[in-house]
Formats: C-alpha cells, structure tokens, sequence
C-alpha cells in the first residue's frame, strides 16, 4: 500500500533497532504519550529532531520520511491560521485586521512540533515492522482478540482486492488502454466504471468463498457450537468421532449420493445424481465447468443440504441437526488458498479449525506441528501467509484442513497455477495421506493426473452424472468426448500404432515399459495379442 511506508515484510536494508515488534510497539506508544503530554516547544523540538535522527539511522529514505509530514500540510495550515488569530493574549502582530497573539503562536508551535514528533514515530513505526506483524502484536496493549482478528481479515481482504485491481489495470493496459495524466478519455472514464463494477462483483464473490472457507473449518458457525460449553465435552466428542472411525467396516463408504438434486433458483446444478465413494479410495470428480462439481462440494461437506435425494456421510444422512458434527469428519481445501488462508501466520492459521473446535491449547499445539511438517511447511510457521509462493499457500491451505483431523477430504482444482515441481511434490502428499487411511476426492480437469492417481472416477455434466467406475472409464473415446474431456497424453501415441490400440498406460513409467514392449516384439501380431498392462520381462525403471 503506498510507497513503502507500510511493509508486508521487513525490507532488507532497514535497521528496526528495536529487534522484536511487540518491544517496538511499547517504546512507540510510551513516546507518543510522552509527546502528548509535553507542552514546552523546545523539548518537543528536540524530540522531533531525535526522531528525525532514528529514521534516517535505521534507512528510512528522505523522500519517504517528507511524503509523510506531507500528510500534516492541511492540519498544520488549519493551525497556523487559526488559533495564533482566535487566542487570546499579547498582540505579535496584526494580518487584514485580525490580531495574532504570542500565546497562540506558542501553541500553534507546540500543535506542530507535537504532530510532527507523533508523525516521527508512527512512519518508524509503520516502516520498519511488517503490517500483519504489527496488527497481532496489538494483543500485548490490550485490543480485543474479536477486534483484533476482525481488523486483520478487513485488511488482508483489502490487500487481495488490491491485488485483483492491480491485475485488472494491467491487463486493460496490455490492450491499449490508458490511464495516464490528468484528463482521461471518455473511454477511459467509461472503462474505468465497468473495471470498478467487476471489482465490485469480484469483491462479493471473493467475500461469499472466504465465508464458505471459515464455515468450513467451524469458524461462523451457529447452533451446536463446537467450543467446550455447547452441552458435550471434548473427550466426549472425541470419543464419539473414534467409535464412529472403529464401526466403519472395510466395504464402509465414506459417502453415498442418492438421487441428489439441487437448484438455484430455476437454474438446476445437480439433478438426480447417484454413486458411491467407499471408504480409503483415490476417487476424482471431472467435468466441463458449470458441471455442478462446486455445489456437489458443498452437499458432501454438509455447506449445503440436498432438495431433493439425500447424501449419506459414513452411513448416516446429513441433515440440518447433524451437518456441522459430520463437517468435522469432511475437509475442503478449496482451489484459490487466499480464499481458505486469512490469519497473520501460518501456525496461526493452521491452528483456526482446532481452536474453533475447544480443544486444549496442548493439542492444538500439536495439531499445528503434526499438520506443518506433513506438508512440509514446519520452517514457515512464523512467516506471513504474504511471503510464500502460491504452492506453498496450497500447502498451508491443505495442513490447516488436516490439523482438523478429517476421515474425508475434498480437493478443488489442487493441481491450478502450480509449477511442475509443485505439482510433483503435491501428488506425492496426496499418496501419503491416502496412506495414512484418509479418504480423498479432487475435482479436477486433468485428465493425465486422475489417470494415474486415483482409483474411482465421476464423469458430471450439466448437473447429470455421465458415469462412475474405474479410471478405464478416461480411455472411453465416446464417454470422454461427451463429458467434454481428452483421451489422456500418455495413451494417445499408442492409438496411432498398429496392434497398440488396446494399450493404456497410466504413467511415463508405464509407457515407456510399453513401448520397450513394442520395440522387443516387433510391434507385429505378438503385439496385438499380449495384454495391454503386462509387465512380465519389462526393463526396471
């Protein structure tokens, strides 16, 4: 915001002084009291000038430091022309026939020196330590924590808006358009109010996922309420959730959706869908967009209840008296982590679905370490969701969703906006949680990815489920072209050659195991007549 007078982090060439913020925040406010109550110009003055002093000493630039007294110019002129002529006193000198006093002169200066000293100390403040930094060490003056959390989640939504601005300006200036100098063109005004509408939109939209996000982790929730005193204990609760974890049998479901449909005003997302997602299975939920996979999420998280059909989570049926209980055993991470991530740190963060749940802060604790060092992220507790990468924002995302300690887990898009390596290292998350006996569905586009990793596919259009069953179903040319997808990467070379029709490798491994396969036998009639996932007499990979 601005030109560095408020930091996200703190830049390498300042020198804070003060090395940990909270220490920082007291010095600033017991000197700004001490500013405050001073009323002799000379102290003040020197205080202004030891101030002065500090900011240049710890590598605030000039140019920042004078935009910021800029700041003053309005209150000081209001000063200077009215209270040296409105005071009463000794006569200094005499202006269009209003007389100015000495005494209001002296006041006027000790205003000025008192609002530049303050001034001082809030640009060090402000400049040297990092804006969430500053906003969670206000516990230690006494701000309420309902406030405190309140003011950090209106300035991070801010901060995303600014972004999305910042994105859509650029992109508007990437075609041609304008915003230069002090009088636009008609165009430009004209664009400008449309660009100011989507960003209204894109506000309430971003504000309904952060809601759904919160919701999710037990954060807005209402009626049974998940804190101690809602009439059940926490080991009451935990005991419950371990027998219901114990009665599942090896051919449970961890979901089943019969006859399910859902609609939003006369606009039908869900209509009639049934299938079944049995208990520790890799399942990935596909489809074109507007498929209804958004609002399929919200039924299976229990966000939402079906109109018509019903949804059934590890056996018992979610309903409006149940729906947060059995929230707690389903966990969401949904596809853009800003949306899901709006603490000041990440083991704060983290640390938001367990705290809403009333457990001990010894388990929380623990909570929080177990879920950072699965998604690898346990050095990056401290930081600011701010300073890390997109994919390490989708880690943190996915830990605070496992610190919840959920039988069900639900992936939006996971796999949107990473690099090859992010993608790399988040496939193999996913395989180590679904060992750990978690259950887990993605809905996703890619095809390549659900052809190698899960083990149960949904195909949905048009709110209508087109087929359930193993990932053979992706190698359906019909099937794939009617769900509006792609036959995957890996297979389609082998439809080219002769005799390699019915080969459906899954993999890079699987492929290249295929192909020495082919090279080996001549690609002729033995080609033909072997199967296509053998792996008998295949090279080590």
């Amino acid at each position: 915001m601005g030109k560095a007078i408020i930091t996200l982090h703190e830049p390498e060439h300042i020198r804070p002084l003060i090395a940990k913020p909270k220490h920082r925040l007291w010095v600033v406010l017991t000197l700004l009291a001490l500013v405050v109550i001073a009323g002799r110009p000379l102290p003040l003055g020197i205080a202004a000038g030891a101030f002065l002093v500090l900011l240049l000493w710890c590598g605030v630039s000039f140019r920042t430091i004078v935009g910021r007294l800029l700041l003053l110019l309005p209150f000081g002129a209001g000063a200077a022309i009215f209270i040296p002529f409105h005071t009463e006193g000794t006569a200094a000198f005499e202006v269009w026939g209003y007389v100015a006093t000495d005494e209001g002169l002296r006041k006027t200066t000790v205003l000025l020196l008192k609002l530049v000293g303050a001034n001082l100390l809030l640009t060090y403040l402000l400049t040297v330590t990092p804006l969430f930094v500053l906003l969670r060490s206000l516990r230690s003056v006494g701000v309420p924590a309902v406030l405190l959390e309140l003011m950090l989640l209106i300035v991070r939504y801010f901060f995303l808006l600014k972004e999305e601005a910042a994105g859509m300006m650029k992109a508007q200036r990437s075609r041609g358009m304008s915003f230069k100098g002090l009088w636009w063109s008609k165009r430009a005004y004209k664009r400008f109010g449309e660009l100011a509408g989507v960003l209204f939109l894109r506000a309430y939209e971003r504000s309904k996922r952060i809601y759904i996000a919160m919701s999710a982790r037990g954060g807005l929730e209402t009626g049974e309420t998940t804190g101690v005193a809602a009439g059940s204990s926490v080991d009451a609760r935990v005991a419950r959730d371990g027998e219901e974890k114990r009665t599942m049998g090896e051919n449970a479901m961890a979901a089943e959706v019969r006859g399910v449909g859902f609609a939003y005003g006369k606009i039908k997302a869900l209509n009639g869908i049934s299938f079944d997602i049995p208990v520790g299975s890799k399942a990935a939920l596909m489809g074109p967009n507007g498929a209804g996979k958004s609002t399929l999420i919200s039924l299976l998280n229990g966000l939402e209840l079906s109109q018509a059909g019903e949804v059934r989570l590890f056996g018992e049926k979610v309903d409006r008296h149940n729906g947060e209980r059995l929230r707690r055993r389903v966990g969401v991470v949904y596809q853009d982590p800003d949306d899901q991530i709006f603490s000041t740190t990440v083991e704060e963060d983290v640390a938001f679905g367990p705290r809403n749940l009333g457990l001990p802060a010894a388990e929380v604790e623990e909570r929080v370490e177990t879920a950072l060092r699965q998604v690898g992220m346990g050095e990056m507790r401290t930081r600011s969701p701010f300073e890390l990468s997109y994919g390490q924002k989708r880690r943190v995302a996915i830990a605070g969703v496992l610190a919840m300690r959920p039988d069900f887990i639900i992936l939006d898009e996971p796999m949107s906006f990473l690099d090859p390596r992010g993608r790399d290292e988040l496939q193999a998350l996913l395989e180590d949680m679904q060992r750990q006996g978690l259950t887990i569905l993605i809905a996703t586009h890619d095809v390549d990815f659900a052809a190698e990793w899960a083990d149960r596919i949904l195909l949905l259009k048009d709110g209508k489920l087109l087929a359930s069953g193993t990932t053979e179903l992706l190698f359906d040319d019909a099937l794939i072209e009617q769900a509006s997808l792609h036959l995957p990467r890996l297979a389609r070379p082998f439809r080219m050659l002769s005799g390699a029709e019915g080969y459906r490798p899954r993999s890079v491994k699987e492929a290249a195991q295929l192909i020495w396969k082919l090279v080996r036998m001549g690609g002729g009639a033995e080609a033909a007549e072997s199967k296509p996932r053998q792996t008998k007499g295949m090279p080590p990979s």
